[in-house]
């Protein structure tokens, strides 16, 4: 069943959706509305590999590509619902919830799933792969074949993807322009071998300052950052906190401060300088 989903999928789903205070700190994107739909490749595997690109209707020539890779258990499986839209199963975690705020003129967005034959989690292993990381460039190619205004690629992390991300520095450098990393578990990626330098790529961390998971205090971020020379961005503040440390909706998932870090990572994209180091 699950086969025959993904190959109808390669007839791509696209959604219009009103982006009412998308960007409520950028005006002009305000009233914007959002087109996604969910792009497939097959791999070597024989397996698929899927994202949902999303863009502005009006931006007729984005240059910026930004890959989204989602924290734990990243198995997003996004799918069209009855409503029309696109709906995955994690719509709960920071970067899914928030990607719409992570675009605009120039930048577009693809949100990652794990590649088909990993069903309920992407393995550790698999992600800081070289496998992971030729399979990612599968679809970015077919995103630049559709769009090929498309000059920069960048990639962007939460919490366990650090993972994914910290495997891209290590396999493809070369093919994207930053590698932004936010809430990472770094110590579980550099257990896997993984390095965060040092790297010609640029790399930018965003952290809050009382991320309460065991896995991701702001120390092990800052410890990273000082190691390696990495730009750190740290986030105060949030509302609305709840359920376990380490999941979606505490401090770990910038609750309360979803637009505000998303619209600093747009502006970062867009620009290739870190406005801001502080987040309140």
């Amino acid at each position: 069943m699950f086969t025959r989903l993904l190959i109808s999928w390669l007839s791509s789903f696209v959604l219009l959706g009103a982006f009412a205070n998308a960007h409520a700190q950028n005006p002009a994107h305000s009233t914007q509305r959002v087109i996604e739909e969910i792009i497939s490749v097959r791999t070597p595997k024989e397996a698929y590999q899927q994202g949902v690109l999303s863009k502005l209707e009006a931006a007729t020539a984005p240059t910026k590509l930004l890959v989204v890779v989602s924290g734990h258990p990243g198995v997003t499986r996004p799918r069209m619902n009855e409503a029309g839209k696109i709906t995955t199963r994690q719509n709960g975690n920071f970067l899914v919830r928030s990607r719409h705020f992570l675009i605009s003129n120039q930048v577009v967005t693809l949100l990652l799933d794990c590649r088909s034959d990993f069903e309920s989690s992407c393995s550790d292993v698999y992600q800081a792969s070289l496998e992971r990381a030729q399979d990612i460039a599968l679809l970015v190619q077919e995103v630049k074949n559709k769009i090929p205004s498309i000059k920069q690629t960048w990639a962007v992390s939460t919490s366990w993807g650090v993972i994914t991300t910290a495997g891209l520095l290590k396999h493809d450098p070369s093919s994207y322009t930053g590698i932004i990393h936010t809430a990472g578990t770094y110590n579980k990626a550099t257990d896997l071998g993984l390095a965060f330098g040092p790297f010609k790529t640029p790399q930018f961390i965003y952290h809050h300052k009382f991320d309460p998971c065991p896995m991701t205090y702001h120390r092990d971020a800052a410890a990273i950052a000082e190691k390696w020379g990495v730009s750190l961005v740290t986030v105060d503040g949030g509302t609305g906190f709840r359920g376990d440390a380490c999941q979606a909706f505490t401090q770990h998932g910038f609750t309360g401060r979803e637009e505000k870090v998303a619209v600093s990572i747009n502006r970062l994209v867009e620009t290739g300088v870190l406005e801001r180091i502080n987040i309140d």
